[in-house]
């Protein structure tokens, strides 16, 4: 009767080819996962995965990141979001008789940015404000930003 280590030989030898094509596809998972993760922002990167640059988080395989990022962002409809960033492009303050009316106007469309989902962060809507102020021939700003 043959001893029990005889019958399994399969611990004894396992099978290289197997092992090769794991390591293989853990490799190019790791890639993947790798340029999948710089291709997203920071923000992104930190919100839903919960780590920040420079490497992806270890646990989720890229298939799993990718399924993450579309439960995430499937709801977003351009369309609507375009209408108001279009709206937000084209918004001058020469259209307003009072600059409250302008400032109402301008939080207004950076509240609705934020509903869809694509907010301006601070620093682009600072841009974008005194962009729109001096952008313009209104003689009370140009006043204004001399003050």
């Amino acid at each position: 009767m043959p001893m029990p280590a005889d019958r399994c030989s399969l611990k004894k030898e396992p099978q290289p080819q197997l092992l090769e094509e794991r390591r293989d596809w853990v490799r190019k998972d790791r890639a993947v996962k790798l340029d999948l993760f710089l291709s997203i922002s920071d923000d992104i990167k930190t919100d839903l995965f919960g780590v920040g640059p420079p490497l992806p988080p270890s646990a989720p395989t890229a298939n799993q990141m990718l399924e993450e990022l579309d439960e995430r962002f499937s709801h977003y409809t351009f369309d609507d979001y375009h209408h108001a960033f279009c709206y937000f492009l084209n918004l001058h303050l020469d259209d307003f008789e009072h600059l409250d009316e302008f400032h109402n106007e301008f939080r207004g469309i950076l509240l609705e940015m934020e509903d869809f989902g694509q907010p301006l962060n601070n620093t682009q809507a600072c841009s974008a404000y005194f962009s729109k102020l001096r952008c313009c021939q209104n003689p009370w700003v140009a006043r204004k930003i001399k003050e």
